[in-house]
């Protein structure tokens, strides 16, 4: 039988040849999971505005106010997120000197509905005119998107808020309940001028409606109110031009008297610059 002997290149050929190199497994790379996103985040933002209306009642005598607020979420589900935050205002009503909404609620979202139930308590610091000082009110905001451009809302809110009509002399007539609803919408415009920034119309109309107490003792009226804005947004930040206005008076209605303003007449109609910022921890990572 004849030996094979091989030469030193040919093994060392043999020994590189790749077929072995094919048929072993690949071991795959281990990569570490994603950690899930954190349920807490805060949300927080400023604003600066020309004039501090609030459902068509200027707080600010029609001078400019700076505002501000955080707000602690807490997403519970996808359908459930809670909430507690502060919202603070400068005002120059001769009422107080700023105004500061403590809230705390919950965010329900199936499909396009939603629902904002909560409580807030205003605060006034030092502020009691007439015996009106804090109070607190109860509200529900649904939502219903019909289509990326249009989703359409409501406001329904009240409480007791004349709490301190009790101090009043001669003694409170009347109950001292009042309460306002409202309907709005973000109609949301095609057009880009430029890349990021979008622009929306948001009309609303609403309805301030005061008890016997309020109406007998301090002379205010119910009325009705509506306001039309265009937003801006870039990014976080959004310039809201608004226009406003009533259909009641400083003549006929207490509510439009500015203390320390003789004359004025904080119903009046109004067009409204705001320019405000808003972001949150999670976003700014």
């Amino acid at each position: 039988m004849k030996k094979v002997v091989l030469s030193v290149a040919a093994a060392l050929a043999l020994s590189a040849a790749p077929a072995f190199a094919a048929d072993m497994p690949v071991k795959a790379k281990m990569v570490a999971p994603a950690p899930a996103p954190s349920p807490f985040d805060i949300a927080f933002g400023t604003a600066f505005t020309t004039d501090y209306i609030l459902r068509g009642v200027s707080q600010s005598a029609h001078k400019p106010a700076v505002q501000g607020y955080f707000e602690l979420d807490y997403t519970a589900t996808d359908w459930l997120k809670l909430y507690a935050g502060v919202w603070g205002s400068s005002l120059y009503s001769g009422f107080a000197d700023a105004e500061f909404d403590i809230s705390g609620g919950a965010r329900f979202t199936f499909g396009n509905f939603g629902l904002d139930v909560g409580y807030v308590y205003y605060e006034y610091p030092d502020g009691a005119v007439n015996g009106f000082g804090s109070y607190g009110e109860f509200y529900a905001k649904p939502s219903y998107k019909f289509a990326d451009w249009l989703t359409v809302g409501a406001v329904i809110d009240g409480g007791d808020n004349f709490n301190n009509k009790l101090t009043l002399a001669p003694p409170w007539v009347g109950n001292g309940t009042a309460y306002y609803y409202s309907a709005n919408a973000v109609i949301t415009l095609p057009w880009h001028p430029i890349p990021d920034v979008t622009i929306s119309i948001n009309p609303e109309i609403g309805r301030q409606v005061y008890g016997s107490g309020p109406s007998f003792n301090l002379g205010v009226a119910s009325y009705t109110y509506w306001d039309v804005g265009l937003d801006i947004n870039y990014k976080a930040m959004t310039l809201d031009l608004r226009y406003w206005d009533t259909n009641t008076g400083v003549a006929t209605n207490a509510i439009c008297a500015v203390n320390g303003h003789p004359g004025m007449d904080a119903c009046d109609a109004r067009f409204v610059a705001t320019l405000k910022f808003d972001t949150s921890l999670l976003a700014l990572k």
